[in-house]
This record gives C-alpha cells, structure tokens and sequence, in this order.
C-alpha cells in the first residue's frame, strides 16, 4: 500500500495563493489584496484587517532603505502588537 493523502482537491489552495496571517484571509496574489508599490518594493496587505503580508522587492534598487519606510514599518509593526492585545484583553 502507499501512503494517500486525505486532502481533496477542493481544500488544497491554487499555488498563487497569500494568506493573511492575522485574520485568516486568502485570496490569489492578484486578488483583492492592497497593493502599495514603493521604491523599494510591492507591499501586499490584508483588505480586511490591514496587515502586511509580503514584500515583493523591486530588482532595480539595490540602495539602503530610506528613513521614511523603516520608520513605516516600525509604526506598523508598533500597531499590530496593540491590535494583537486589545484583541485578547477585549474578547469574551
């Protein structure tokens, strides 16, 4: 006997797919997702809870980042550990 996997087709995602790792969404790369493109890059963020995802590189940059996107993503970061703890002191 060989080993089966227990999968079905249906619950087995398309490869192109991004899942949100704070609320669950999914959706294909060039689906509902925000999409930012920046000097440095393509951000990709939830539409339903705002997270970042990923961070496409743009190939023609090799520079340093800039004050401005380090500051961003020190910000951002800041406001996802909050939301994380209002979110567990506040539910039931």
């Amino acid at each position: 006997m060989s080993p089966t996997d227990s999968r079905t087709e249906q619950d087995v995602p398309p490869k192109a797919t991004l899942f949100c790792p704070d609320c669950g969404h999914q959706s294909r790369y060039d689906g509902d997702w925000m999409v930012v493109e920046r000097h440095c890059g393509t951000h990709y963020r939830c539409p339903d809870c705002h997270a970042q995802i990923t961070t496409r590189p743009s190939h023609t940059d090799r520079g340093s980042p800039r004050f401005f996107d380090t500051y961003w993503q020190a910000w951002d970061r800041g406001i996802r550990v909050w939301h994380g703890l209002l979110q567990r002191f506040l539910s039931p």
